[in-house]
């Protein structure tokens, strides 16, 4: 059984996790399993609900982060970057005014955006962890009371690299998980 590497992001953890809450769910509702073993597996499924919706809030701030957030800082360093090479070679105090803004743009993400990026990360990187630790124990309680095909069953297959959930093509996917 593959699973999701480590590195993968967050956004793509909480894919797996759903994933595999999803099969879960739909082998309790919909397959021949023994009434007596239902009970522990619907229990699972409470457990890895309450990871997901963790992970899921620790996924929105920091991709909030990213897309909104970081890339003025980001827009702002590439402009400050803009130097016309005519004015260069003509105007010294012009090269210098605009080094001094790439400084600005550069020390204002690092005293504004940097601290709270690395506190979001380290918060999806807590949260990720405890997915990961959640489906380890999982995975041995339910192999306890189910077969080791069973257990197969509920994983998705991954990419390659193991870095995403295989999927259909889907332009509008960012997340899709497809061989090009």
């Amino acid at each position: 059984m593959e699973k999701l590497a480590r590195g993968a992001s967050g956004l793509r953890h909480l894919r797996w996790a759903r994933e595999i809450y999803a099969t879960l769910a739909a082998h309790v509702e919909h397959s021949d399993i023994a009434s007596d073993r239902k009970p522990a597996l619907k229990k699972e499924l409470l457990r890895l609900d309450k990871h997901i919706q963790n992970l899921s809030a620790s996924v929105k701030p920091y991709r909030d982060f990213l897309e909104r957030e970081r890339v003025k800082f980001r827009g702002a360093i590439r402009a400050a970057h803009l130097v016309d090479d005519t004015v260069r070679t003509s105007a010294i105090d012009k090269v210098t005014a605009e080094y001094a803004q790439i400084q600005h743009a550069e020390e204002a993400f690092q005293r504004e955006a940097s601290p709270k990026q690395r506190a979001l990360k380290a918060n999806l990187e807590i949260a990720i962890a405890e997915l990961r630790a959640h489906l380890e124990e999982m995975d041995m309680r339910i192999a306890g009371v189910m077969s080791e095909k069973f257990l197969e069953s509920m994983y998705p297959p991954l990419m390659r690299d193991r870095s995403r959930v295989a999927d259909d093509p889907d332009d509008d996917d960012d997340a899709s998980g497809v061989e090009r």
